[in-house]
């Protein structure tokens, strides 16, 4: 599951969706817009949180335990580039604008269904690559843990 909710977060966030970069400022303009509770501007963890969770679990049925979210946790400080724990829509604009430069190999101005299938493979490797220098996270209390102690 959390593996899920960081796949959510980092498509909604980095993820090149449309043909243009102006149609990528916008789906994440957008996006930024519905994850921003409070309207307040700024995207914080918890409303990135919830707002992945509402799109996994049908409403009231969240469960009471969620497993880690460091991968969702990993998306979030990527897209808060000034590290003040939240995302303003600058930033939103800003991390589309990245992903579309890295996904338009040929420099055209303009995303095929190609280079975005190619971008999402490399983002893929890139947080396999991620994940496997992550180290095991301590045992919770009352958690089964893989380790004997």
């Amino acid at each position: 599951m959390a593996i899920l909710v960081a796949a959510l977060l980092a498509a909604a966030n980095v993820s090149p969706v449309g043909e243009t970069r102006q149609q990528d400022e916008a789906a994440a303009l957008a996006h930024h817009r519905r994850m921003d509770a409070n309207h307040d501007g700024f995207v914080t963890y918890a409303e990135m949180r919830e707002f992945a969770l509402a799109a996994i679990f049908p409403k009231g049925q969240i469960p009471e335990r969620l497993p880690n979210d460091r991968m969702a946790r990993a998306e979030f400080d990527r897209a808060d580039i000034d590290h003040d724990g939240r995302i303003s829509i600058q930033e939103a604009i800003a991390g589309a604008d990245r992903a579309f430069a890295e996904a338009d190999t040929d420099h055209d101005g303009l995303l095929t269904e190609q280079e975005r299938g190619a971008y999402g493979a490399r983002a893929l490797v890139n947080l396999q690559k991620e994940i496997a220098t992550w180290k095991p996270l301590p045992c919770q209390p009352r958690a089964a843990c893989a380790t004997a102690r």
